[in-house]
């Protein structure tokens, strides 16, 4: 029989790249989630845990775009009882260095205290943040106004390809040899963002600028997403950080092992998106 795998998140930048893989390796997927097609889930609602997890072999867990305090508990809930041969997390560069206090840390404790097999992917920030919906708004601002406006200066960031972090995803989940492991997908070099306007300008064929801003803007994007005050404050302070202090800037040969092909380049992922189109 085919194994059947659980996606939470499955509409995510990376599990909805992760489920077309997972499907060509033969795989049953339960996406679970909000959105029809799947099996109904709502991490708020515990009712919702038993028909997503139940007779699943493997588990990829992704908590949202905003983890909160609650959510450690939520994911400890989810696995309790669950009997998958192997659990995926999703979670972020450099979480593993966090306090047990930090949401994102304490939902990686609840995986690895669950007692099931399990590996951490911490990838680095995602190349789609400037395609796709982001709390930075980057994608809007190069759409409307050929700027990206964010907290950067000269840090250096090895910007991922969310195609490369389902790849590695997608390998773990189905794949034996790496239960207990953590990986950290990272591209393949590191840019400043005044870099990676110049590479977004020759595939979008018009002047993409950076215009360096303080946290701010992040802070106040956060609350209008629906973060608790304490949460916009702590999340944008540690993404500009991210951003400015070359925290960020890390290469490693993560995705190459795990996958056996290169990471994409910046400038394969801005040519492949955007191509050369008008405004």
């Amino acid at each position: 029989m085919n194994p059947t795998v659980l996606v939470t998140g499955p509409t995510g930048k990376v599990g909805r790249r992760l489920i077309p893989r997972l499907l060509r390796r033969g795989v049953t997927v339960r996406p679970a989630g909000r959105s029809p097609g799947g099996v109904p889930f709502d991490w708020t609602d515990p009712g919702t845990y038993p028909a997503a997890r139940d007779g699943a072999d493997a588990i990829f867990v992704v908590t949202g775009g905003i983890p909160l305090p609650s959510h450690p508990g939520f994911v400890h809930a989810l696995l309790d009882g669950a009997t998958a041969a192997r659990v995926v997390l999703l979670s972020a560069y450099g979480v593993d260095q966090a306090p047990p206090s930090s949401p994102l840390r304490g939902i990686e404790l609840a995986v690895q205290s669950s007692g099931l097999p399990y590996t951490i992917l911490r990838p680095g920030a995602f190349m789609q943040n400037f395609s796709e919906p982001h709390f930075t708004g980057a994608a809007d601002s190069i759409r409307e106004r050929d700027e990206i406006a964010m907290p950067g200066g000269d840090g250096l960031v090895s910007w991922v390809s969310t195609e490369n972090i389902a790849a590695v995803a997608a390998v773990a989940l189905t794949e034996d040899g790496h239960d207990g492991r953590a990986y950290a997908p990272v591209g393949p070099s590191a840019l400043t963002l005044t870099e990676v306007a110049e590479r977004l300008s020759a595939a979008i064929g018009r002047r993409i600028r950076y215009v360096e801003t303080d946290r701010e803007p992040l802070r106040k994007a956060l609350l209008a997403a629906g973060a608790p005050p304490e949460v916009a404050e702590h999340n944008s302070a540690l993404y500009a950080a991210a951003m400015t202090t070359g925290a960020f800037g890390a290469r490693n040969d993560d995705i190459l092992r795990v996958t056996g092909a290169p990471p994409v380049t910046f400038a394969e992922f801005a040519t492949e998106t955007f191509g050369t189109r008008p405004r």
